[in-house]
C-alpha cells in the first residue's frame, strides 16, 4: 500500500513537472509578457493525465496541475488573480475533454473514442477560450475578442498533438514490434534528419509553392512508415521529435510556412494547421493498426449462468489459458469475487438481474478480473442473452479481453 501511494506520489509530481515545462516553452516562445500564447503544449499534457489517472484520483491530479499552472505565473511575474482565474478555466476544460472521452467511449470502438476526443477538445476549448477572453475583457474594460481564435486554436492544437504521443509512450510495450526496432530506429533519425533539412531555410519568393509544400509532406511520409513499423513508442518518439522541429522552425520563423507573402499569424496558423494534421493521421493509423491485431491477439471466453440456482459453466472451446484459470469458479458468487471494484460487482450482478427478467441489455460491459496467481486482466462483456436449456433459462455471456489503445480509460474506472 505504501508503495502505491509512493508511485502515485512520484506520477503526479512528474505530470506536475512536465505541465510547467511544456507551459514554460509555450510561454517563452511567445514572450513572457504574452498571456494569449500562439500554442498551450501544457493542455495537451493535462488531457492525457486525466485520461490516464483513475477518476478518484482527479482531484489530486487537478490540484497538482492547479499549483504548477500558479507557478507558470509566478515565473512569467503574471497578476496572480488573473493566473489563478484563467488556470481554472484552462484545467477545467481539460478534465471536461478526458470526461468526454471516458463517458462516451464503447468498448472496442477506437474511431468512436478519437471522434469524441476530436470533437470534445473543438467545442471544449471553444467554451474555456471564450471565459477566459471574456475575463480578460472585463479586467480591461474593452472588448478583446480579437484574442479569441488565438486562445481557441492554441488549447486545440495543443491538445490534438501533445496528448498522442504522451499516450503512445506510456503505453505496453507492442511485442511484435521489437522485431523491427532497428528500422524503427533508422525511421527516428530520418524523421528528424528530413524535419530539420526541410524547415531550416525560409523559402524565395521565387520557389516553386507546389514543390515547397510537397517537400513539406516527407516527413509525414516517413511518420506514416514508422507509425505502420514500429511500436507506440518509437512512433511517438518520431512524432516527438518532428513537433519540437516544426515549432522550433515557428519561433525562428523558417520552414515552408514562412512565405512572404504570409503575415506571421498565417504561419503560425499553418504550422499548427499541419501538426494537428499530421496527428490525426497518425492517430487514426494507430487505431487502424490496433483494430487489425486485436482480432489476432485477443482473448475470448463464454459462459453460461443458471439464474436460479447461480452454477455457472464455461465453454471449453475458448481461450485455454482463460478456462484453466476461470474453470475453477463455478458459481456466480465466486465470479464476482474475483471483481475487485465493487461497483463493477453491482453492475455485473445489475445485468444478470435484468436479462433474468427478459430485459434487453445491448450495452457493453468493461471490467477487470483479478485471479490468484495471474496478473489483472482487464474484459469487456460484448453480449448477454436469455436462453433456453432443456426447458430451464440460462443466461449467456460473451467476453473478449481488451488491447490497449490511445484513449483507453482506466480499467477500474469502467462500469
Amino acid at each position: 500500500m505504501k508503495a502505491d501511494k509512493l508511485t502515485f506520489a512520484v506520477s503526479l509530481l512528474a505530470w506536475g513537472a512536465l505541465y510547467y515545462l511544456l507551459g514554460w516553452i509555450s510561454l517563452f516562445l511567445d514572450g513572457p509578457e504574452s498571456r494569449v500564447v500562439f500554442i498551450w503544449l501544457p493542455s495537451g499534457v493535462a488531457v492525457a493525465a486525466f485520461l490516464i489517472t483513475t477518476r478518484k484520483q482527479w482531484l489530486a491530479l487537478w490540484f497538482i496541475l492547479f499549483l504548477a499552472r500558479l507557478a507558470l505565473g509566478l515565473t512569467f511575474h503574471h497578476t496572480f488573480h488573473v493566473s489563478l482565474v484563467l488556470a481554472l478555466f484552462s484545467l477545467t476544460s481539460q478534465v471536461g475533454i478526458a470526461w468526454c472521452v471516458r463517458y462516451f467511449s464503447r468498448g472496442y470502438d477506437q474511431l468512436h473514442k478519437i471522434v469524441t476526443w476530436v470533437i470534445s477538445t473543438i467545442v471544449i476549448s471553444a467554451l474555456a477560450a471564450l471565459a477566459g477572453v471574456g475575463w480578460l475583457s472585463l479586467l480591461a474594460g474593452s472588448v478583446q475578442m480579437q484574442w479569441l481564435w488565438i486562445a481557441w486554436s492554441a488549447n486545440v492544437t495543443g491538445t490534438l498533438f501533445v496528448t498522442p504521443p504522451l499516450m503512445g509512450l506510456l503505453a505496453p510495450a507492442d511485442k511484435e514490434a521489437r522485431r523491427e526496432s532497428l528500422a524503427g530506429v533508422c525511421l527516428v533519425f530520418a524523421v528528424l534528419l528530413a524535419t530539420l533539412y526541410i524547415f531550416s531555410d525560409v523559402p524565395d519568393p521565387s520557389d516553386n509553392v507546389a514543390v515547397i509544400y510537397a517537400l513539406a509532406c516527407l516527413p509525414l511520409v516517413l511518420l506514416t512508415a514508422a507509425t505502420v513499423i514500429c511500436g507506440n513508442r518509437l512512433a511517438s518518439l518520431a512524432f516527438i521529435l518532428f513537433s519540437a522541429g516544426v515549432i522550433y522552425a515557428s519561433w525562428r520563423e523558417t520552414g515552408p510556412f514562412y512565405f512572404a507573402r504570409l503575415t506571421p499569424e498565417e504561419s503560425v496558423l499553418l504550422a499548427q494547421s499541419y501538426l494537428s494534421a499530421a496527428a490525426l493521421l497518425l492517430v487514426f493509423i494507430r487505431a487502424q493498426k490496433m483494430h487489425g491485431t486485436a482480432g489476432r491477439h485477443s482473448r475470448a471466453m463464454a459462459y453460461s449462468l443458471d439464474p436460479e440456482t447461480g452454477r455457472m459453466s464455461w465453454d471449453p472451446h475458448a481461450d485455454p489459458t482463460l478456462t484453466a484459470a476461470l474453470a475453477p469458479v463455478t458459481h456466480r458468487e465466486a465470479l464476482l469475487a474475483l471483481v475487485p471494484d465493487p461497483q463493477q460487482q453491482a453492475r455485473m450482478a445489475a445485468r444478470w438481474q435484468a436479462v433474468a427478467n427478459n430485459q434487453p441489455v445491448a450495452e457493453t460491459f468493461r471490467f477487470t478480473l483479478a485471479i490468484a496467481g495471474h496478473p489483472p486482466i482487464t474484459l469487456t462483456e460484448r453480449n448477454i442473452l436469455l436462453m433456453s436449456d432443456k426447458d430451464r433459462p440460462v443466461i449467456v455471456a460473451f467476453w473478449s479481453e481488451d488491447q490497449g489503445s490511445l484513449f483507453q480509460p482506466a480499467p477500474q474506472e469502467e462500469g
